[in-house]
């Protein structure tokens, strides 16, 4: 029983080295062509058997293969770039010509052009004039340092810059060309946004920056008119159909601004709520008395001839330490006080209107008992 079982392991050992040496032997591929030149001669062109291609060269040395208008896969060692598709338009075809490309640059497709250093263009008319640039689609043209495109009709000009969709822009674009100067770090996604300052973002249908720095623009669909940031670092939105904002995972928990409206409406669902408490409205009225109400001003805020009313964070946090902090004031809770004050004075207002109405009919009896006792000590004719 031990020798088979010797036997069987020797068996399978031997097997298992067989399949490995024919494994590395298929993945060693024999050469089919192999193209020499220099001195010492070396290696410039090679064609394996699995159908692996590598052409070969040094940067700095050769001329362009080829020029002008044509379709051609071509590999330029001088530049280590690389170009695939066609520059036929009828005329010169001089996107591929060597100075329009670029060192270590790529560009495929038709009429595409990468004219610098580490660009990379690829679709159809796609022209990227920025370093380390990159532009995909239709249409294109990516002059910003590290700025990146995808879509068509986009003019992406500011350093690191991104635009995404259909006739966008980043930074200045007077003519179609790209200006230097701003929209650094910009971002425009949609369809004709423009981020055309530095910091700025562009987002959905007809949004601008407005040339304003650090601002944030997002649209809607809902007309064809353009929704401008009038400042530096504003956000504006336009949502003709509402806002929804949620706080936690199952929105059940949040604030909606309905379409056409101008006040938020919170989330007061008495089945999305728990640990439900009386409230003692003679209680909350002395604990409101102590809370003083006066106007002020914000320190940050840039128009010092606006005036505000209302308590502070610290004074409500002591009255009612309904506030996570000392420093904020919930909204909801805030109203909750002012209808729970205003419920507690009408109960006042309707016991003191009937103690007054009980005091009124004793006076008046009073009065009838007066008058009768005066009218029976007066003299009898």
């Amino acid at each position: 029983m031990l020798n088979r079982a010797r036997t069987t392991a020797l068996a399978v050992a031997g097997a298992l080295t067989l399949l490995c040496g024919a494994a590395e032997a298929h993945a060693q591929s024999d050469i089919l062509l192999q193209l020499r030149s220099g001195s010492p001669a070396g290696d410039r062109f090679r064609v394996d058997s699995a159908g692996g291609v590598v052409a070969i060269g040094e940067l700095g040395i050769g001329i362009i293969p080829a020029s002008g208008a044509g379709y051609r896969m071509m590999w330029y060692p001088y530049k280590a770039a690389f170009r695939a598709g066609g520059t036929d338009d009828g005329g010169a075809g001089n996107y591929w010509d060597d100075a329009n490309v670029g060192f270590y640059s790529w560009a495929g497709g038709n009429l595409t052009k990468a004219t610098v250093f580490a660009s990379f263009a690829f679709g159809d008319q796609v022209e990227v004039t920025g370093v380390d640039a990159a532009g995909f689609g239709a249409s294109n043209t990516v002059g910003g340092t590290a700025a990146f495109s995808a879509g068509s009709g986009n003019h992406v000009c500011g350093f690191a810059s991104v635009a995404i969709g259909f006739t966008n822009t980043t930074g200045s674009a007077p003519g179609g060309v790209c200006a230097a100067g701003n929209g650094q770090g910009s971002v425009a996604i949609g369809y004709r946004v423009t981020a055309d300052a530095d910091y700025a973002v562009a987002l959905g249908h007809r949004a601008s920056a407005n040339g304003h720095d650090g601002a944030f623009v997002a649209a809607d669909q809902s007309t064809t008119d353009s929704l401008e940031a009038s400042a530096n670092n504003q956000f504006s939105t336009r949502y003709a159909g509402g806002y929804r904002l949620y706080t936690n995972a199952t929105t059940t928990a949040g604030v909606q601004v309905a379409a056409g409206g101008g006040s938020w409406s919170s989330i007061s669902d008495r089945n999305r709520k728990s640990d439900f408490l009386d409230v003692n409205g003679e209680d909350l009225l002395a604990r409101l008395r102590n809370v003083p109400v006066t106007t002020w001003r914000y320190r940050a805020e840039a128009d010092r001839s606006t005036f505000h009313i209302g308590p502070m964070a610290q004074d409500w946090q002591a009255a009612f330490g309904f506030s996570r902090d000392g420093t904020t004031i919930n909204m909801g809770d805030i109203d909750g006080v002012n209808l729970a004050a205003v419920k507690a004075l009408e109960q006042r207002t309707t016991s003191q209107a009937a103690r007054i109405q009980t005091l009124e009919a004793q006076v008046a009896e009073l009065q009838r008992t007066v008058q009768a006792l005066v009218a029976a000590q007066q003299p009898k004719p």
